[in-house]
């Protein structure tokens, strides 16, 4: 009896397991071609990962562009990475050819010119869940009214990137915006504690040469460093009214992650050597 309703059970499930086989093929060959705004990206490193950034299979494109490789299951994602592209990562969705576009990424004309004049824990300071944060931050000058402030930002998965969009927002006391500052440039995760980081290391951030796909976050911690544009009399404003810095959030995607700020006489001090250097 037992034997007869293990083999029932099995003529059961048949048609599911079949149907789901037919939905994720499993060890098949894709294939597609990367353009970008200036015709065929070369070289471009194609990826298959699973909805957790695992690297299942690698190939890189050849100088037109083209690529062709067999990956594990259909239902998974392709990755494509390439110096000075944003990287783009599109879901098979089962499908087996695709034409993929890559855009280029944003940099600040002021990268090869640009100077850290600050580099302090005391430019952030507050509380967040009851622990006093010290939030280590840069300012670089960027022309004589154009400053960017720099928050390094430990990445949670090394295929990670930080992208151009996302915001520094700042709320005054009332709980009201008083400003949100633009990320200026592209910013991929390199190997760098923010103690450590050096001007050639930021310089790497900018170009990705850094980045190691794949190494577990347990092995190395990467750090991305955007860079929000903030203007000369925006300090300026600061520094007379410390109040309008009443809580942070370092983007959008956490924005209900504010901590309370509290701006100290170190800090005005700092902004203010800042401005007159």
């Amino acid at each position: 009896m037992r034997h007869f309703l293990f083999i029932a059970a099995l003529f059961c499930l048949a048609p599911v397991w079949a149907q789901h086989q037919q939905q994720s093929p499993t060890n098949v060959n894709v294939s597609g071609v990367v353009t970008g705004p200036d015709g065929a990206v070369a070289k471009v490193s194609v990826r298959e990962i699973d909805s957790e950034h695992r690297i299942f299979s690698h190939t890189r494109a050849d100088g037109n562009g083209l690529f062709s490789f067999r990956v594990r299951d259909l239902q998974h994602s392709l990755q494509f990475y390439a110096p000075g592209y944003r990287t783009f990562t599109h879901k098979m969705l089962g499908a087996k050819s695709f034409k993929v576009t890559m855009e280029k990424r944003r940099t600040s004309p002021y990268v090869s010119t640009a100077k850290v004049i600050l580099k302090s824990e005391h430019l952030f300071c507050g509380h967040y869940m009851g622990e006093v944060v010290r939030r280590q931050a840069w300012i670089e000058r960027m022309c004589d009214t154009l400053y960017a402030i720099i928050v390094p930002v430990e990445m949670e998965r090394p295929v990670d990137e930080y992208p151009a969009g996302r915001q520094l927002i700042v709320l005054d006391e009332l709980g009201r915006q008083v400003v949100q500052l633009e990320n200026v440039v592209d910013v991929y995760p390199i190997i760098g504690d923010p103690d450590d980081v050096s001007q050639t290391c930021l310089a790497q951030s900018y170009t990705g040469t850094d980045r190691i796909p794949g190494v577990s976050s347990d092995d190395v911690r990467l750090y991305a460093y955007p860079h929000f544009q903030v203007s000369r009399s925006w300090l300026e404003t600061f520094c007379n009214k410390p109040e309008l810095l009443g809580r942070l959030a370092v983007d959008t995607y956490r924005a209900n992650n504010y901590w309370n700020f509290f701006p100290t006489d170190k800090t005005i001090e700092l902004i203010r050597k800042t401005l007159d250097k």
